[in-house]
């Protein structure tokens, strides 16, 4: 029990650090972008290669913010650490840790999370528990209608 509520906090955490993140992002716009350009490595990178750093940052943002949300509300937690491992790997490996510590900490949080799971209380336990009831009362009725 102490280890799901320790998934829980982890996965909170790393949640509330992509929103802040995404947040930041959008506050400090040109200075992120500004890191981007000099950075310039990316831009040779398949997928992003034609993006403006300014744009980057935007989706960059955009990004972080929804994984905070789902992550924080333990929605296709799995799923989505994934995704936000690939998002801070590029960030990492394209300005590594000038855009700071909170990206090598996000980056650990979002790979236990995902290995792990959501811990206690995600959205996905409590989806799976109603339809698990869902289909169990469709079959009792199913018996009794027989």
């Amino acid at each position: 029990m102490l280890g799901r509520r320790l998934l829980l906090w982890a996965r909170l955490l790393v949640g509330l650090g992509f929103m802040y993140q995404g947040v930041t992002r959008i506050t400090e716009m040109r200075t992120a972008a500004e890191l981007f350009a000099r950075a310039g490595g990316w831009q040779s990178w398949p997928l992003v290669g034609g993006i403006r750093p300014l744009e980057l940052v935007l989706w960059l943002a955009l990004l972080e913010f929804f994984f905070g949300v789902f992550l924080f509300g333990g929605l296709l937690t799995r799923i989505l650490g994934v995704g936000a491992i690939v998002v801070l790997g590029f960030q990492l490996a394209a300005v590594g840790l000038a855009g700071g510590l909170l990206n090598p900490l996000l980056l650990a949080g979002s790979a236990a999370v995902t290995a792990l799971g959501g811990g206690t209380g995600t959205m996905d336990s409590v989806l799976g528990k109603m339809q698990r009831r869902s289909m169990e009362r469709a079959a009792a009725r199913k018996a009794i209608g027989r």
